[in-house]
């Protein structure tokens, strides 16, 4: 069965109760999107390229937080475009329970939801 990332979308104010509980948040941005515009709290960066490499369960280098399929992921990109074909792709490798956030980090941010700063420091966007 083929899942559409737009059936995969929640609103940033969703993701704060998914973070608040626990999911693992992915971000998929640019390293130097990251660096300019912040990050969120816990989230673990994966580039696009090393999805398959990070999830696929059969691989040696799958992240230990991805081991269990059943896990809460939420992916966010800087807008939904960048993070609908990994959540489609994550989907496809098994994993039942992964969303991604409706405006990407974008959003996030405009909605004053908790970032880091590059240097590490938490702040309200």
């Amino acid at each position: 069965m083929t899942v559409s990332p737009e059936d995969l979308l929640i609103d940033p104010e969703q993701a704060t109760g998914k973070l608040a509980a626990g999911a693992l948040f992915v971000d998929v941005r640019r390293p130097e999107a990251r660096a300019e515009h912040g990050l969120l709290p816990t989230a673990v960066a994966v580039e696009k390229v090393d999805v398959l490499r990070s999830f696929d369960r059969e691989s040696p280098e799958l992240l230990a937080d991805a081991a269990n399929p059943d896990r809460e992921i939420v992916v966010f990109c800087s807008s939904e475009r960048g993070s609908g074909p990994v959540v489609q792709k994550l989907a496809e490798l098994g994993y039942t329970n992964v969303t991604h956030i409706l405006g990407g980090f974008s959003a996030w941010k405009e909605q004053g939801f908790a970032t880091h700063p590059h240097d590490g420091a938490v702040t309200d966007a």
